[in-house]
C-alpha cells in the first residue's frame, strides 16, 4: 500500500509544489538573515532561520495539507468504500497515508538542508562537518515533531470529504501561534514548538523542559491513535 501511495504522489503535482513552498521558506530565511541590521550571519544562524520558518510558518500547514490531501483523494476519487471491501482496513489505509507523509516530511527536511548548504556556499559562510551534522539533526527533529504535533488534526479533519482544507487553515494558525509561544516558559508545552526543546534551539534558554516536550508529543500520538480507532469502528458499524 505504501509503494502504491508513493507511485500516486510521484505522478501528482502535490509533491513538487510542496517542495517549492519549502524552497521559498528557505529563501525567506535567507532574506531575513541578510536584510536585518546587526544580525549574526553564518551557516548555523542561517540554518536556525530556516528551522524557525519551518516550525512556525511552513511545516504545520504544509504537512497537514499534504497528509489531508492524500486521505481526501479516497473520497474525491470514490475509492474509500472499494478499498474497505477488498478488504483493506481503515487502520492500514490511514497508516499507509501517514507513512507516505513521513516520507514527504523527510524530503522537506532534506530540501531545507540542501538549501542551507547551497546558500552557505554562495554567501561563503564557513562551516565544517560538525556544523553540517548538527544542522541536519535539528532540521530533521523539528520536522518530525511538527508532524507529530499536527497528526491529530490530519486524522480528525480527514474523516469527511474536503474537511482537510479547514484543518489546513487551523494548522496554519496553530503553527503561527508558536511564534508567540516560542522562547517563553510554555515552549515545551506547546506541540509545534516542543521540538525546539528537544534540539535546544536556544542553548542558554533555561525554561526548556525535556520531559514536558516528550509528554506533549506522546499525548498528540495518543489522540491520533484514538481518533483512528474510533473512526475505524464507525466505518464498520
Amino acid at each position: 500500500m505504501i509503494l502504491a501511495e508513493l507511485k500516486k504522489i510521484k505522478r501528482h503535482y502535490l509533491l513538487p509544489l510542496s517542495i517549492g513552498v519549502v524552497v521559498l521558506s528557505c529563501l525567506l530565511a535567507l532574506i531575513q538573515l541578510t536584510g536585518a541590521e546587526n544580525s549574526v550571519v553564518g551557516y548555523l544562524p542561517l540554518t536556525d532561520g530556516i528551522l524557525w520558518n519551518n516550525v512556525t510558518l511552513i511545516f504545520p500547514f504544509l504537512i497537514t495539507f499534504f497528509g489531508g490531501f492524500l486521505m481526501n483523494r479516497e473520497y474525491s476519487e470514490d475509492t474509500l468504500k472499494s478499498n474497505l471491501i477488498i478488504p483493506v482496513s481503515y487502520r492500514k489505509l490511514i497508516f499507509a497515508k501517514i507513512a507516505v507523509t513521513v516520507f514527504a516530511v523527510t524530503l522537506f527536511v532534506a530540501v531545507s538542508f540542501l538549501c542551507s548548504i547551497v546558500f552557505a556556499v554562495i554567501l561563503r559562510y564557513p562551516f565544517n562537518l560538525e556544523d553540517v551534522g548538527m544542522a541536519f539533526w535539528k532540521l530533521f527533529v523539528a520536522g518530525i515533531t511538527c508532524l507529530i504535533a499536527v497528526m491529530p488534526i490530519i486524522v480528525l479533519f480527514t474523516l469527511k470529504r474536503n474537511l482537510f482544507l479547514a484543518g489546513t487553515c487551523g494548522a496554519f494558525v496553530y503553527g503561527f501561534c508558536g511564534i508567540f509561544v516560542a522562547n517563553t516558559r510554555f515552549t515545551s508545552w506547546y506541540p509545534t514548538t516542543s521540538g525546539l526543546t528537544i534540539i535546544k534551539y536556544e542553548p542558554n534558554f533555561s525554561n526548556y523542559q525535556m520531559s514536558a516536550a516528550i509528554f506533549v508529543l506522546a499525548v498528540c500520538l495518543f489522540f491520533s491513535l484514538l481518533i483512528i480507532t474510533v473512526a475505524r469502528r464507525n466505518l464498520y458499524d
